[in-house]
């Protein structure tokens, strides 16, 4: 029992240096881009990190316009307007509303007794993904509610 107690700790320690090295051979290779820029390697970081840069500019830009397509609506007074431009943007980003909390893993359960659960506030799921945007609020009932999802598109799992 004591020898295999000192080869776990052997085991545990030969990890922790392999974990390190990988580390420093990881900082050695960022080294290598930054002294050697007309590497091929840092040809590619420094591709990747333009592509990064013009694709955030692009995005920040479209979300400018929708807030200035948001502000208008508002300071018109337009309420009907400003729920079918959110329709609309969310369909554009492929988020998705979830009213169902079938799947607890986008729902914060807040408390309550029984085996269903209550929706309290919606959850928001990027359909590309799966990933919750937002989560949604639920608490445990013991009544079965019957309610289907409003969401149109079939969320990724």
């Amino acid at each position: 029992m004591r020898r295999s107690r000192e080869a776990a700790e052997r085991l545990r320690k030969l990890e922790e240096q392999v974990d390190r090295m990988s580390r420093v051979v990881d900082r050695i290779e960022v080294a290598t881009i930054v002294r050697e820029p007309s590497s091929g390697l840092a040809a590619d970081a420094y591709n990747g990190l333009r592509k990064q840069v013009v694709a955030a500019a692009s995005h920040r830009t479209a979300h400018l316009h929708q807030l200035a397509l948001f502000a208008n609506a508002v300071e018109d007074g337009q309420v009907d307007g400003i729920a079918s431009l959110v329709k609309e943007w969310m369909a554009q980003a492929d988020l998705v509303r979830m009213d169902d909390a079938s799947d607890e893993r986008y729902f914060d359960v807040l408390g309550g007794d029984g085996d269903a659960l209550r929706v309290l506030r919606p959850a928001y799921i990027d359909a590309a993904t799966g990933r919750a945007i937002v989560m949604g609020q639920a608490e445990r009932t013991a009544a079965v509610e019957d309610s289907a999802p409003t969401a149109d598109h079939e969320v990724a799992r």
